[in-house]
């Protein structure tokens, strides 16, 4: 791809944005940045010959273009986008730029859930391995930091999301893994077949000595056209796939080698966890990790934080911090993962989905809903007639109710099924936060216990 003197508009003004127009500027391109919202005050100067545009999105701007590079999250169908492409204007992400400018081999991760377990330990093994790993995409890095600062890399480990793989044509995996296809990001994409055509077609460019992982239910939803050999991973024992959990471990066929883990010997247990594992495992081994490794790997990962993280204890009532799950599915397997006794906490910015799939774990298990933020109102109508539902302004009331509503032996579950940008940046500040109520609460219930005498 020739950059150099090219008129390139990245639109988009975040940290992917700025690591693209670094990028760009470097290779010579005359490079306008674009954001729909206001300057912050906090913007860092880029290179002088940088133009910005903030605040919209002109049709105009777009129009005198020779490339369009979208950060990630930036939407098709705006209009000006639209439009420059009927204009013949190629339009691409921040995927498709880098991959063009690096030779790694390049390990590629996407699912509805489940995305960032698995590239984590992906990259684990392989640096324990010995071999030297890049890890980013939508975890970290952006991939274009890659092509200003090369390094000693011999692999590149990539979660990619639905948003960058809908403008990557030409992306092309080594290996690559869908982990899962639920319904997600309906805000985004018009329609659920849009975000499961986007999740497939990170094997789209993929040839026949390349390795598509999949999770075994989507072997019969494969589209035609596929080249990639195919590994399979499953949560059932059938020793047909390459991965499966049989007689309470985790097992792999490495051609004519056997790998068995033990999961007592596992520090982090629920099922939804250990699918990543199995995938983290045969994503790895393709790369040359010896199975010791992957076994000594796993057994030493204690999960990541906003992610069934145990928050804290309070008067035998424990708190689980699970910010990461914006989505139905992720919430399915929260729920699906824990006995009873649940104060499920949830509500945020809504981005589409069924609820109705949460109902046959919610009956039995969920005592009391607190429902908070902007879509509180969709859990009420939800599952009111199936459990107590109360409605909360923000998180912090929702914890409050959640602690007096709470006895001895309950789990309070922060398990939002929505993204967090109504009351937070991010799911992680939403999920610190949640944290921060229940060592306050701990704290006033350690001195009213102490002042009290009991």
């Amino acid at each position: 791809m020739e950059l150099k003197g090219k008129k390139v508009l990245v639109v988009g003004a975040g940290k992917t944005g700025k690591a693209i127009t670094d990028f760009l500027v470097k290779n010579g391109a005359h490079v306008t940045l674009n954001d729909k919202g206001k300057k912050p005050a906090t913007f860092h100067s880029l290179d002088p010959s940088v133009e910005t545009v903030w605040g919209s999105h002109p049709e105009d701007l777009f129009k005198v273009m020779d490339l369009i590079v979208l950060s990630p999250g930036v939407p098709l169908r705006l209009s000006p986008i639209q439009k420059a492409l009927k204009q013949g204007i190629p339009v691409i992400g921040e995927l498709e730029l880098a991959s063009e400018f690096i030779d790694l081999p390049i390990i590629a991760i996407t699912g509805t859930n489940g995305k960032t377990t698995t590239t984590t330990l992906t990259a684990e093994i392989l640096k324990n391995s010995g071999i030297a790993t890049f890890v980013g995409g939508n975890i970290g890095r952006p991939l274009i930091k890659l092509c200003t600062d090369p390094g000693p890399y011999q692999w590149a480990v990539l979660e990619v999301s639905s948003f960058q793989l809908a403008t990557a044509s030409h992306f092309h995996p080594k290996a690559a893994a869908i982990l899962n296809i639920e319904p997600d990001h309906l805000d985004w994409h018009p329609s659920f077949e849009d975000y499961s055509r986007a999740k497939w077609s990170i094997a789209k460019n993929m040839g026949t000595d390349d390795i598509l992982v999949l999770f075994a239910p989507l072997l019969g939803h494969k589209p035609p056209g596929i080249k990639s050999i195919t590994y399979t991973f499953t949560d059932s024992g059938d020793e047909k796939h390459m991965a499966y959990i049989k007689d309470a471990a985790l097992c792999w066929q490495f051609g004519v080698t056997f790998l068995k883990v033990p999961i007592q010997e596992l520090a982090v247990q629920q099922t939804h966890i250990l699918l990543d594992m199995l995938a983290a495992g045969l994503l790895s081994g393709t790369a040359g990790a010896p199975k010791d490794i992957i076994a000594d790997t796993l057994r030493t990962f204690q999960g990541l934080p906003h992610r069934m993280e145990i928050a804290g204890q309070i008067n035998g009532v424990r708190f689980i911090n699970d910010s990461k799950a914006t989505n139905v599915d992720a919430v399915f397997w929260a729920l699906k993962g824990l006995s009873g006794n649940i104060i499920w906490l949830a509500g945020g910015l809504w981005k589409g989905g069924n609820l109705s799939a949460l109902t046959s774990e919610v009956e039995g298990k969920v005592k009391a809903i607190i429902a908070f933020g902007s879509s509180s109102n969709l859990f009420k109508n939800a599952f009111g007639n199936i459990t107590k539902t109360i409605e909360a302004g923000t998180l912090g009331e929702a914890v409050t109710k959640a602690f007096r509503t709470a006895v001895p032996g309950d789990t309070v579950l922060l398990s939002p099924a929505c993204a967090s940008f109504d009351q937070f940046k991010d799911y992680r500040e939403r999920g610190k936060a949640f944290k921060g109520y229940v060592e306050s609460f701990k704290t006033k219930f350690n001195e009213s216990r102490y002042v009290s005498g009991k």
